[in-house]
């Protein structure tokens, strides 16, 4: 593996996200089978609310989190774990939405991004969103932007290879 120099930004919007359900968001679909050797690697990745914080429920006493996760397989039903290869990113956010009017919310109060250091992107990238929160902000909608910025890497035909077993033995057993 070594790097080519080249990077790639993907950025957008999670639309009218839905809580308590993962939402998943294709971001990296290359289908070019002919070309083994082009990877790319996650070298960071930044997740923020779009809806701005003082209007989900101000003064409504309690805190929401958004879970995030990047895989390099479409998952059925996602579960944020490290076992499982396809899963290359977790993050976490959690936000107060404050003890009064909305000019009192204190925004984010936690955040951490963890991201496997030695993974390989081929094929397909996609971004997942789990928002959690109580009654009182269920159902109101939200929009959460991110942007991912990846490095491209020269692979082996070798690591090409190796890299298709370790995610489709994931496939078939999960």
């Amino acid at each position: 593996m070594k790097a080519t120099g080249k990077t790639l930004t993907l950025r957008g919007t999670m639309v009218a996200a839905d809580w308590d359900n993962w939402n998943t968001k294709n971001i990296l679909d290359y289908a070019n089978v002919l070309d083994i050797n082009k990877a790319w690697r996650v070298r960071w990745v930044e997740t923020w609310l779009s809806t701005p914080i003082g209007l989900i429920a101000a003064g409504s006493r309690t805190d929401c989190s958004i879970t995030t996760m990047l895989d390099t397989e479409s998952v059925v039903n996602p579960v944020n774990r490290a076992d499982d290869n396809r899963q290359i990113a977790w993050g976490s956010q959690t936000y107060s939405l404050g003890r009064a009017p909305a000019s009192k919310c204190t925004g984010i109060i936690g955040n951490q991004v963890v991201i496997d250091p030695d993974h390989i992107v081929q094929k397909e990238l996609n971004i997942n969103f789990l928002p959690l929160g109580d009654a009182v902000i269920e159902g109101v909608e939200i929009d959460i932007n991110f942007i991912v910025y990846l490095e491209e890497i020269q692979i082996t035909a070798n690591e090409s290879i190796v890299s298709t077993i370790k995610q489709s033995a994931q496939s078939l057993n999960q």
